[in-house]
């Protein structure tokens, strides 16, 4: 095994830090012990974890600091009401808007994308609908070449004229491959030009706000850059094939995205796929929004038919072209499975996303039961990493499913 890069580790009682949860349901202590020992492999400077079940906190926990890379001095300790990056994550949120757009009547998932961006229609892409956006079945999964992506990224723009330029590599709904930014940028634009609001403010106005949430979207006010948990490449480098596929589809190497995306200007961006923050209790009361029909707390943002839409498995399981493993996408989220799952095994109602690179955020219905699994290392192959999943299968072993 190469050398591997590490983060310092302190002993866990010194940076444990724990918010409002219910003590006295102890089913997930066997979870946060687990997290524990994640911690002490030294792949991440900070990890959270927020668990609700039936409605209840049952964990709202952190460990570790807001910034400490390899061989860095660590800087203040995490804590529950720290913010974090969701990365692809963050496409949750933006699917969640198109459907209620749906829902409102703006939009129809079954139009061409070509009816909302007249040019999009070059290359034979005149049948290209934003189902298929959504659901990773577009064909144009990769960045066009010779972007700007540092800029991009740095910026928050949608190089809209290169995507519609772009000739799709396979028919649309023909083959499952992740679009990790184009399928997004689209969407955005779309989005933005039937409502004519820019999608920060439209988000809050038609989600965000109405569910009380408010530390939770895209980017962050410049003021509050310094409570954001940052990044570190951890564990020893990628494999070559997997840096080729990341330089493909984002656009920029992974340490460049882990080095922008530490940067102020990235931080206070608005990138559709890539930078929602925010604190882990809030992720989770969004996604039990989902769980619970598009309904929280009184306030009703997304019709019942919407959610439904939205995490019924679009696409069957096939190995996906971009990452190369088996992968079953809703329209917007990626789902569960009995064996192959994300989420944990026997997970075949979940829904939710992972983000770069272990980042998982996701509502599993038949457990009644709400995860935001929140990490800053950014380990592409480490043996450590079966640390990480014993995370997910702790939980959800504990909870039956209905």
């Amino acid at each position: 095994m190469p050398r591997r890069a590490l983060v310092a580790v302190e002993p866990t009682y010194a940076v444990v830090r724990v918010g409002e949860e219910d003590r006295r349901d102890s089913r997930t202590e066997g979870a946060w012990k687990a997290v524990e020992r994640l911690y002490e492999a030294g792949l991440h400077p900070a990890i959270a974890l927020h668990v609700v079940h039936r409605g209840r906190v049952l964990l709202d926990r952190t460990i570790g600091h807001l910034d400490n890379a390899p061989g860095a001095a660590a800087g203040p300790v995490a804590t529950p009401g720290s913010l974090f990056s969701l990365f692809s994550g963050s496409k949750i949120v933006t699917a969640t808007l198109v459907h209620a757009l749906v829902d409102d009547g703006l939009l129809s998932l079954d139009k061409p994308v070509a009816d909302y961006i007249p040019a999009f229609a070059q290359h034979g892409k005149h049948n290209i609908t934003l189902r298929h956006l959504l659901s990773h079945t577009a064909g144009i999964p990769d960045m066009p070449p010779g972007l700007d992506a540092v800029g991009l990224l740095r910026r928050g723009e949608a190089p809209v004229a290169e995507i519609c330029a772009l000739r799709p590599l396979t028919p649309p709904g023909e083959r499952v491959a992740y679009h990790p930014m184009t399928a997004w940028f689209l969407l955005q634009r779309i989005v933005e030009d039937v409502t004519g609001t820019p999608l920060r403010p439209l988000s809050r106005r038609r989600l965000l706000d109405p569910l009380g949430i408010e530390n939770l979207g895209y980017g962050v006010d410049p003021s509050r850059v310094a409570e954001v948990a940052l990044h570190a490449i951890t564990g020893p480098p990628a494999p070559g094939v997997m840096t080729r596929i990341f330089e493909r589809s984002i656009g920029v190497d992974l340490d460049t995205a882990v080095r922008v995306s530490n940067e102020p200007a990235f931080l206070a961006a608005t990138l559709p796929s890539a930078n929602v923050i925010g604190q882990p209790r809030e992720m989770s009361r969004f996604l039990e929004m989902l769980r619970l029909g598009g309904t929280l707390g009184g306030a009703r943002v997304l019709s019942e038919s919407a959610v439904q839409s939205m995490v019924t498995p679009a696409t069957p399981r096939q190995f996906d072209a971009t990452f190369g493993f088996p992968m079953r996408y809703g329209l917007g989220v990626m789902m569960g499975g009995r064996r192959f799952s994300l989420y944990g095994l026997n997970t075949p109602g979940a829904f939710g996303h992972l983000g770069l690179s272990n980042v998982v955020v996701y509502a599993d219905p038949a457990r009644e039961l709400s995860v935001s699994f929140l990490n800053t290392g950014k380990p592409m192959m480490d043996h450590d990493m079966l640390r990480w999943y014993w995370v997910l299968q702790r939980i959800v072993s504990v909870f039956p499913r209905r």
